[in-house]
């Protein structure tokens, strides 16, 4: 026997309405705040996709909304006005074989505007991530060094984030190592950061290895002919544990 016959009226409806349900975009619930429409609009939204999706009514008329919704004809009519206006849904008209004319809610601009918005808001969050790794970075060295960085030391510790792509963690580790040796200056700090990045050192937990390695050893150097042989300049030939300055 069918089970929605073994089932009273309500509880086949109630099975029913747990398999009617539409596809609705996780990211409007999350983001319409952020583009600025409002619960009503948005519900407004939903009907048209639920018409589409689940009624196979391509273009629902106000009073088919109105229908279904607590608001009068007159505002339904202004939301879709603000809707179509602002880009959030489009009107797609069509041609069928016998030259039949048919016009359609299109909900893609929709999608536009909310991948938009996801990915600028997480834009400014790594904005202000980066600020605080320059501000964090910039009162630590200054701390250690015991005076205010000048423009020229700024720009480095701006271009190892922003150019270098080194992390704020692996500076930190080589201001770090630099103190140790008592060198805490930003020419030194660079050179190691140029010498990790040679021997693919990524994490602190790798540098913190590798300076044990080569401080045991007392010296890292590159002799001159590997030097001349790989095309670096003179800034990265030196003693690191050893250099007099």
């Amino acid at each position: 026997m069918d089970m929605d016959r073994k089932l009273s009226p309500h509880a086949a409806l109630v099975h029913g309405l747990s398999k009617g349900a539409i596809a609705i975009p996780v990211m409007l619930f999350t983001e319409y705040k952020h583009l600025g429409l409002t619960e009503g609009q948005v519900m407004l939204l939903i009907h048209i996709m639920a018409f589409q999706e689940k009624e196979g009514v391509s273009f629902p008329t106000v009073s088919q909304l109105e229908c279904r919704m607590s608001v009068s004809g007159d505002e339904i009519v202004r939301w879709l006005q603000t809707l179509v206006q602002g880009g959030f849904i489009g009107i797609e008209e069509s041609v069928d074989e016998k030259g039949l004319r048919s016009e359609r809610y299109s909900t893609a601009p929709l999608l536009q505007q909310l991948a938009a918005s996801s990915l600028g808001r997480e834009g400014e969050k790594a904005d202000k991530g980066m600020e605080k790794a320059y501000d964090n970075l910039f009162q630590l060295f200054e701390r250690e060094c015991g005076r205010p960085l000048s423009p020229v030391e700024c720009e480095t510790l701006t271009q190892w984030l922003d150019v270098d792509g080194h992390s704020e963690e692996l500076i930190v580790a080589a201001l770090r190592e630099a103190v140790f040796v008592g060198k805490p200056n930003v020419r030194y700090i660079d050179r190691i950061l140029l010498e990790w990045e040679r021997n693919q050192v990524r994490s602190p937990e790798e540098a913190v290895e590798f300076s044990r390695r080569f401080r045991q050893q007392g010296i890292l150097y590159q002799t001159k002919s590997e030097e001349m042989d790989e095309g670096v300049d003179s800034f990265s030939f030196y003693n690191w544990v050893n250099q007099s300055s």
